[in-house]
């Protein structure tokens, strides 16, 4: 949801602009006798002279509205993704952290830095890294013969950040394709 709340904001305040054109419009053509310009606001203004609070139509727009602000209330309450992961200090008064694409990066730096190793690929998620390597070697028993030596070298990085929550490592190591 936070990924569209910019582009959302936009358009509720172009149309909040637009409205208020509106209004005025038709505030000064009201106030200078002429009939309405852009809306047949009188209309509107009939209907809701002759319509009661108690009216079902009223009462089912307020019920959809009141479902649509909750539930935007509560997508926006969502507690947000975690983007930076704490590390441990020895001092209460220093904040220090990592955040996901550099701890990826260091990941992906100590995986490729293991002898055989061609490439690899690490996603971050909440308490788990997935760390995909490719190794330069045809052949599964070449793959499965470095996933012990990948697999130290990212837990051997892991330690020395020192995290205040290590997340759980997944390491799968492919053979490379033709």
């Amino acid at each position: 949801m936070r990924l569209l709340n910019r582009p959302l904001a936009f358009i509720l305040a172009a149309a909040l602009a637009v409205a208020s054109i509106i209004v005025i419009i038709e505030v000064v053509a009201f106030h200078l006798n002429a009939s309405p310009l852009v809306l047949h606001w009188t209309t509107w203004d009939r209907w809701a002279q002759k319509t009661h609070w108690d009216a079902l139509v009223v009462q089912v727009w307020s019920a959809v509205l009141i479902v649509a602000g909750a539930l935007i209330l509560a997508l926006e309450l969502k507690p947000r993704r975690v983007n930076r992961l704490p590390l441990r200090s020895a001092h209460d008064a220093t904040d220090a952290a990592v955040t996901r694409s550099g701890l990826a990066g260091t990941l992906q730096a100590a995986a490729t830095g293991v002898d055989g190793i061609s490439s690899a690929a690490v996603v971050i998620r909440r308490r788990r890294a997935r760390v995909t390597a490719t190794s330069a070697a045809r052949g599964r028993p070449a793959a499965a013969a470095l996933k012990q030596h990948v697999t130290r070298a990212l837990s051997s990085r892991l330690d020395n950040l020192d995290l205040c929550h290590r997340p759980r490592l997944k390491v799968r190591v492919n053979s490379r394709s033709r």
